[in-house]
């Protein structure tokens, strides 16, 4: 028994949803060669299969997945004894092997191990359930993608963790979340959680690799993008502060000055005069 629909969509969108389905195979049930013109990923919910692209051949049971790229030819095969059921999803987008790459697939990487199959079937089955005409319906559909690599991506993220032997893909990811969040009440403690260590260890690889605590490079950032707003922006002293992570200006300033050398004001002042606009008021 087969279920899934196709829909078109735009070729600009980020991450578009094409189709989706899922299916219990009967023995020897066989798709392709065949080739795509999307990305298309399988997830075997219960028995087994084969899956072969590019001269290769993947034997595949349940909580295992295989990703399919666009323009290559594949094939794949349901066991005879003990047929595997699918489901699967096609989509395409600007930003869709950026997705894909969080979820530790790749041309180099085609096989995911997906601890959530549950999940999975019902994200599909929630993508079919609103395959009618109804207003946000098609924004349902692609949070269910979203959703759907979501959890994907968790299992990978997961085992890259056990995997890891350095920190510094920890220091990348800690890295990235405060350039995205510094505008915000973020703490080491919220940090540590983000990453999945505690605040010892983030201390630990963040000084093994930058020289400095998860604090400093936090504080550090804040004041590079301050220094930046005070050339080119014409914010208050204030509105630069709360921009920054600092309600209060004067704990800013201080800060500032700490780790600028110069005050907020001084500093614009003198950037602005170097520049050749004048002083500043």
């Amino acid at each position: 028994m087969s279920q899934g629909w196709n829909i078109q969509t735009p070729k600009d969108a980020e991450l578009a949803l094409l189709f989706c389905g899922k299916r219990s195979c009967r023995p020897g049930d066989s798709v392709g060669p065949v080739v795509r013109e999307h990305y298309l990923i399988h997830v075997c919910l219960s028995g087994m299969g084969t899956y072969r692209v590019q001269g290769e051949e993947y034997r595949l049971k349940a909580g295992e997945g295989f990703l399919i790229l666009p323009g290559e030819v594949a094939s794949y095969r349901a066991d005879d004894a003990d047929p595997w059921s699918l489901v699967w999803v096609g989509f395409t987008g600007s930003r869709a092997e950026e997705h894909l790459l969080s979820c530790g697939l790749s041309a180099q990487s085609r096989i995911c191990h997906c601890g959530a199959t549950g999940r999975l079937e019902h994200c599909v089955q929630e993508m079919i359930r609103y395959d009618t005409v109804g207003r946000g319906h098609e924004l349902l559909r692609l949070g269910e993608l979203y959703r759907f690599l979501g959890y994907v991506a968790q299992t990978a993220s997961a085992a890259a963790r056990r995997g890891r032997e350095s920190g510094s893909e920890y220091v990348e990811l800690a890295v990235d979340y405060i350039k995205s969040h510094f505008q915000e009440d973020l703490t080491v403690a919220k940090l540590a959680r983000y990453v999945g260590l505690n605040r010892s260890y983030l201390t630990t690889v963040f000084q093994n690799a930058l020289h400095l605590s998860p604090q400093q490079f936090l504080m550090r950032y804040r004041m590079e993008r301050a220094a930046q707003m005070l050339e080119k922006e014409n914010l208050s002293v204030a509105e630069i502060a709360r921009s920054c992570g600092y309600p209060d200006p004067l704990t800013f300033s201080k800060a500032f000055k700490r780790t600028i050398g110069l005050t907020p004001s001084f500093y614009r002042r003198n950037t602005r005069e170097s520049s050749g606009n004048g002083p500043v008021s």
